[in-house]
């Protein structure tokens, strides 16, 4: 699973334990990353999955440099 700048909501059931692939700009003003992916991706740790994180410094966007990350996480 990838998730660009996600939100905060999170399924109520979840199904098998998908490797998860996570980032977020630090300046991003449309889903701020302090109540959006620094509290969600703790809590999907605490329920055992495997996320990767990559913080970046920017806004609400996906620059060059986290979508090659994010292929290169994809296809191991």
């Amino acid at each position: 699973m990838v998730a660009f700048s996600p939100g905060f909501a999170a399924p109520l059931v979840t199904h098998g334990r998908p490797r998860i692939y996570v980032s977020h700009g630090t300046r991003d003003p449309v889903l701020p990353v302090d109540v959006c992916s620094r509290r969600l991706v703790p809590r999907l740790r605490s329920l055992g999955y495997d996320v990767t994180y990559d913080e970046f410094p920017g806004h609400h966007e996906i620059p060059p440099t986290i979508r090659t990350r994010a292929t290169t996480w994809l296809a191991p």
